[in-house]
């Protein structure tokens, strides 16, 4: 099924959201999610649960009061598809910890169910970032995890059952998987030190959606019955990435594999760092790797959208929408675009195309030629338009 914003959330558009809470602040909607059963259950967990082949050391975990069980407790060695040892869950250490209440987290779901795939990339439409989807069984008044943050942005979806989340007022600053800035790299006394002042308190149940921008201090408690929810995860790519690429990127240059000067020549030493310095400014400043950065970001979403149609072997073409599209409005007998302060005629027959494309978060251009079949080239001369002037972004040629 194709999932875009307005399924998630129903009380708030998908500009306003952006605006006014994406990365800024937490929010929720009761009931957002209907027909939730259609997305996950009881049922479907356990037929995930229950291929034994899906599950390693890496994509389960258990967790009790507070504290991440190693893996060594719940896990014995086994066979990978390619022949080498793994370590898989035992289904009576598993049981073991789960009759004491230890919360189970089953991740990868993204690559596994069709329909949770489609909500990441929805998600991944709207961060920008890879998104990934766990999902967290937990048992009446049994803590899992203790108060933390997290380095993504969380879009939890209650499946069922009732929980308990707490929200924090203390926000850690740009987290990252990096050493110091870590969830892990704080004890939990420090965690309660920076979580401040709980803020709100939201009781979540089946249909409900809960947004946690990265960062974030929250903890939740199962209330009502057995729990179970999905958390997606959006993580983002950083400065550093960037960083990272231009580094792998100028290791060969000449001016890179010079050798340091001598410790006894801080002068020579200065004036060299400062020479590499402005070289890595200047390819930071140039638009050919501001190209490269963004096409990076597109491959993450990427090999995501195929859409293969065996037998036929031909791939279809796919647009994503800008998360800010133009307002298209009526002038006269003719259309035109709102973008900004400038406006951009459209002629009657394309402004039936035009309004269905900027309805829509992508587009698929068979889906487009379905949809319009009797207008030809106007569309092909659209869809060049709106990519010229940035308002869909091609990723399959």
């Amino acid at each position: 099924m194709d999932i875009e914003f307005s399924r998630l959330f129903k009380k708030i558009s998908r500009r306003q959201f952006l605006d006014e809470r994406f990365d800024k602040k937490h929010y929720v909607e009761h009931g957002a999610f209907e027909d939730v059963d259609m997305l996950f259950s009881w049922t479907a967990l356990n037929d995930l649960f229950n291929r034994s082949a899906l599950w390693e050391e890496g994509t389960i975990e258990l967790a009790l009061d507070g504290q991440v069980i190693p893996a060594a407790q719940y896990c014995r060695s086994g066979v990978g598809r390619q022949g080498g040892k793994v370590m898989r869950p035992d289904q009576n250490r598993v049981n073991h910890f789960l009759r004491q209440g230890a919360t189970l987290v089953l991740d990868f779901l993204h690559g596994i169910d069709p329909a949770i795939q489609d909500v990441a990339l929805c998600l991944e439409r709207l961060t920008g970032a890879p998104t990934s989807c766990n999902a967290y069984c937990s048992w009446k008044e049994v803590r899992g995890y203790e108060s933390h943050f997290d380095v993504m942005d969380v879009f939890a979806i209650q499946i069922e059952g009732e929980k308990l989340w707490n929200i924090y007022s203390g926000r850690a600053p740009n987290p990252a998987f990096m050493p110091g800035v870590s969830p892990a790299d704080f004890s939990v006394e420090q965690h309660h030190q920076m979580r401040g002042e709980i803020v709100e308190q939201v009781l979540m149940k089946p249909g409900d959606v809960l947004y946690i921008p990265r960062g974030l201090y929250h903890d939740a408690l199962a209330r009502e019955g057995d729990s179970l929810h999905l958390s997606f995860g959006a993580t983002h790519d950083m400065g550093a990435t960037a960083f990272t690429m231009l580094a792998r990127d100028i290791q060969p240059e000449d001016a890179f594999r010079r050798s340091l000067p001598h410790l006894d020549d801080p002068g020579g030493l200065a004036a060299y760092l400062t020479e590499l310095g402005q070289i890595v400014a200047a390819r930071m400043a140039d638009p050919k790797f501001h190209a490269a950065v963004r096409h990076m970001q597109m491959q993450n979403l990427h090999d995501k959208v195929f859409r293969h149609r065996l037998p036929r072997r031909d791939a279809d073409q796919f647009f994503m929408v800008h998360r800010r599209p133009p307002m298209l409005v009526r002038r006269g007998p003719n259309w035109a675009l709102e973008m900004g302060s400038e406006k951009v005629d459209l002629p009657e027959a394309v402004a039936p195309i035009a309004k269905y494309v900027l309805e829509r978060e992508f587009v698929w251009a068979t889906d487009l030629m379905e949809a319009f079949p009797t207008a030809g080239p106007m569309l092909g001369t659209l869809l060049s338009d709106f990519e010229a002037r940035g308002i869909l972004i091609r990723f399959h040629s």
